[in-house]
């Protein structure tokens, strides 16, 4: 028991060491990229990151949900699962890029693909990312924090590097790429002879093999529809609307989506104790008291956004990107309803109510893609987050009034 405590903590240090260093750097790295090329630069990269991060879901077939969970204990079964992943993954990124590639090709402006070429360098480094699942499973979640710090530091470095040689836009962008073959080749270097390696016996193979595509092919919404939760407001406004104004609203929304992040975090840290320990409806009493101590931190600041949020703004982005400071405070107000969306999703986790988590995703995808049409133009900035809050208000309400009714049509 108390190596189970001595791993709990140090996964959860791991983790909030490594959402306060991501944190500090993309707030760095976007403040130098902004100040130094400009809101129109700035959301044309944001653009492409998403529409990369989009595409590359589809090689999320093979993802941390159908791979880890098959690893085992027994070194010979764990060589079979990452040497068979590991080609799976390969195999889904390379044509996932193609794809990439084609939808560059016939969708964007000649001045753009430089930049979504290097934006679509992210997704290579899917592959290797493997490393990360493996050092999970050997409980040694510090090897993944101290790659994800050093590869923050990589992307400050290199924009800091460029703002020196005062280079283009385009060199300045490999920072993005850079990062993430950083934060995955650490610990893939640590794992390298399983996956390039043939094992002494192939004995159960195509039966792992065959495991991890169903596996992989039954959790893909899910992980997909998430993915698009994340990335569809750039998509869709950069469609909408200039690129220019959509960097001004990135900038917006890169602040407030650290801030959400630390309410997942906190969550997830809390949710062993408050949570996960308690059964049946005492569950849910306590995912809700939960959410209740979230809601009152994202109160508080939105309260000190609206005393201190202007200067920080500026401080980060410059006078150019001030038409963000009322989208950033907006967004601080909407994410009172994220936080208390991730301390009842507790329960959901808790519970094992996965379809239900599911449709949460759906409905916030088709909210997020129907507020920017029904809103008025001169309000299509806080489309996303009005979208967002009110499907997590919705979800809830439903699945509060119809009970265990809501919960066995899920089922």
């Amino acid at each position: 028991m108390k190596s189970f405590r001595t791993l709990l903590f140090s996964s959860l240090s791991g983790v909030v060491c490594e959402k306060c260093i991501g944190a500090l750097a993309a707030v760095a790295s976007n403040h130098l990229f902004a100040t130094l090329y400009g809101a129109q630069f700035f959301g044309e990269l944001q653009f492409a990151l998403s529409l990369a991060y989009v595409v590359s879901s589809a090689a999320l077939i093979f993802s941390a949900q159908a791979v880890s969970p098959i690893f085992g204990r027994h070194p010979r079964l764990r060589h079979l699962v990452f040497y068979r992943a590991f080609r799976l993954r390969l195999g889904s990124t390379l044509s996932v890029t193609l794809l990439f590639l084609v939808i560059v090709a016939l969708l964007t402006e000649s001045s753009n693909n430089a930049l979504m070429l290097i934006a679509g360098l992210v997704m290579l480094c899917e592959p290797i990312a493997l490393g990360s699942l493996m050092a999970y499973a050997e409980t040694k979640p510090w090897v993944i924090t101290r790659a994800k710090a050093y590869a923050s530091g990589v992307r400050v470095l290199w924009l800091l590097g460029a703002a020196h040689a005062s280079v283009g836009a385009v060199i300045a962008s490999f920072a993005w790429p850079l990062e993430a073959y950083v934060a995955a080749a650490a610990p893939f270097s640590r794992y390298r002879t399983l996956a390039f390696n043939r094992p002494p016996s192939l004995h159960g193979s195509e039966m792992i093999k065959r495991t991890l595509i169903v596996r992989g092919l039954r959790m893909w919404p899910a992980i997909a529809a998430s993915v698009l939760v994340l990335r569809m407001d750039r998509l869709l406004l950069g469609t909408l609307m200039s690129k220019a104004d959509l960097g001004i609203y990135a900038a917006a929304a890169s602040l407030v989506e650290q801030w959400n992040s630390v309410g997942t975090t906190l969550a997830l840290a809390l949710a062993p104790a408050m949570v996960f320990a308690a059964r049946g409806e005492d569950q849910l009493r306590k995912a809700i008291r939960l959410s209740a101590y979230l809601a009152v931190i994202a109160a508080v600041a939105l309260v000190g956004s609206l005393f201190v949020g202007r200067p920080v703004f500026l401080l980060i982005y410059g006078h150019a990107f001030e038409a963000g400071i009322p989208v950033m405070i907006f967004g601080t107000a909407c994410s009172i309803a994220t936080f208390v969306d991730a301390g009842l999703t507790t329960w959901l986790i808790g519970a094992r109510h996965y379809r239900l988590m599911t449709i949460k995703l759906l409905v916030t995808i088709a909210a997020i893609g129907v507020a920017p049409f029904v809103m008025p133009t001169a309000l299509m900035m806080y489309a996303p987050a009005v979208g967002t809050a009110l499907s997590i208000v919705l979800f809830w309400v439903a699945v509060f009034g119809q009970g265990q009714r809501f919960i066995k049509v899920a089922q």
